[in-house]
């Protein structure tokens, strides 16, 4: 079964936008509960980014790539 990755704009509390973040699987799949509150993404400049689900506004869907 090939990966599903899903590519996002993401605003972030701090009014920060971040463009184009690779999640391996659906976003909503990475955070199933309060436990689960931070996960590494790596943004288009390779740089790895640690999201906290408190601090995401919106996250736009943009691309599913297999």
């Amino acid at each position: 079964m090939k990966q599903k990755f899903y590519v996002y704009n993401i605003l972030l509390t701090t009014g920060e936008y971040l463009e184009n973040i690779r999640i391996e699987g659906p976003l909503e799949d990475h955070f199933p509960g309060i436990s689960v509150s931070l996960l590494p993404v790596v943004d288009v400049k390779g740089q790895t980014i640690v999201l906290n689900i408190f601090h995401i506004v919106k996250a736009d869907l943009i691309a599913v790539e297999e």
